[in-house]
């Protein structure tokens, strides 16, 4: 299990129903790549961080190690937009030349770049919320009523072995590791290859067993599954209602 999915089981809120979590992500995100406002995309990041960590109880010190990992890419996504070609050397906040042309930053660009920056971290923090907070279990529950069998049953799989394989990998690369494998470059290309080959063929040693455990057990392509009893949540409806309101109000005012 990997740590996203223990602390959706262990959550505060993980009872309570898959719609209810769904609804709140999806309206905060709407609301924050709608209207496209600073101001509206720190208060998403706020009230979504809050909710994570208050009504989910997840640790700060996670919270925080999981922001930074998209943190990262946008940032190097964004260094991309903030730089660019610079006709006006007077009017840039800095600049440099390369090439025989000017680069730099102007006031327009790195609006654009914080604004773009903290929208995207605005949507990340919606989408924490849902999955931090939502057993696999419960997701795919919910989806079972609106789409055909056979996606979800595609997608649980494909779920489960992503981090089959993952863990497979990792023992594989630690057992390499602790014979020196990646000591160069040669090592490192040679055991690289050694862990794709191996991991592929184990791969279709796995896939080969369960299909026979299946049809050991009379699988006639339809998995059953036993839901537990979801929990309505007030408090989320009413954070739902609010937020949505009052940041619609003021993405509005804001316009005007």
């Amino acid at each position: 299990m990997s740590g996203i999915d223990k602390h959706a089981y262990q959550s505060k809120i993980s009872r309570v129903k898959a719609s209810s979590k769904l609804l709140f992500s999806i309206c905060m995100m709407l609301i924050c790549l709608v209207f496209g406002s600073n101001i509206i995309s720190l208060l998403t990041i706020a009230v979504m961080s809050a909710a994570t960590l208050f009504l989910g109880g997840c640790r700060p010190v996670k919270y925080l190690k999981l922001m930074l990992v998209p943190f990262a890419f946008l940032v190097t996504g964004v260094i991309t937009i903030v730089i660019n070609k610079i006709t006006d050397t007077a009017a840039a906040l800095f600049y440099f030349r390369l090439f025989g042309a000017y680069f730099g930053i102007s006031r327009p660009s790195l609006s654009l770049g914080i604004n773009i920056l903290l929208k995207s971290l605005g949507a990340v923090s919606c989408l924490y919320f849902f999955s931090l907070n939502t057993p696999m279990n419960s997701f795919l529950s919910l989806l079972r009523r609106r789409m055909p069998g056979v996606f979800i049953e595609l997608m649980e799989l494909i779920y489960r072995f992503i981090f089959i394989i993952w863990d497979e990998a990792q023992r594989i690369r630690t057992a390499q590791a602790s014979r020196l494998g990646y000591e160069g470059f040669k090592n490192s290309m040679s055991s690289l290859g050694e862990l794709v080959t191996t991991v592929f063929l184990r791969s279709l040693r796995r896939v080969d067993r369960i299909s026979v455990a299946l049809d050991s057990r009379g699988f006639e392509g339809n998995f059953d599954y036993l839901t537990e009893k979801e929990e309505s949540s007030l408090l989320l409806t009413g954070m739902t209602i609010l937020t949505a309101v009052s940041f619609t109000a003021i993405g509005l005012i804001e316009r005007l």
